[in-house]
C-alpha cells in the first residue's frame, strides 16, 4: 500500500526515530549513526531506566536534518569539486 504524500509529509513532520527507524530514513547503518553520535556530535536524547543506563536512543529528524545540512553540505561539494577537477583534466 503506498500512502498519499500529504499523509507522508505530516506523518514524519518532526517525529524522533531510534536508531534503527533513522536508519531506514537516512540510508546509514546502525554502527555508521553509533560512530556519528560518538564521533561527530549527531544530537540525540538518551532515555535511561532508573539505574541511570540508557534503554533508547532517540533522534529528532529536524535536528538530523539540521546537523546533516551543517556538517556534511561542504564535505560534499569539496568532494563534487574535486571529482570535477579530475574529470576536466
Amino acid at each position: 500500500m503506498q500512502l498519499p504524500d500529504k499523509i507522508v509529509r505530516i506523518a514524519l513532520k518532526d517525529q524522533f526515530f531510534d536508531l534503527k527507524g533513522l536508519s531506514v530514513y537516512s540510508s546509514l547503518g546502525i554502527s555508521s549513526l553509533r560512530y556519528h553520535i560518538k564521533e561527530n556530535g549527531l544530537p540525540v536524547f538518551s532515555i535511561r531506566n532508573d539505574k541511570g543506563l540508557v534503554t533508547k536512543v532517540l533522534v529528532k529528524r529536524s535536528e538530523f536534518d539540521k546537523w546533516m545540512q551543517q556538517k556534511w553540505r561542504d564535505n560534499i561539494n569539496s568532494i563534487v569539486d574535486e571529482v570535477m577537477q579530475e574529470v576536466s583534466v
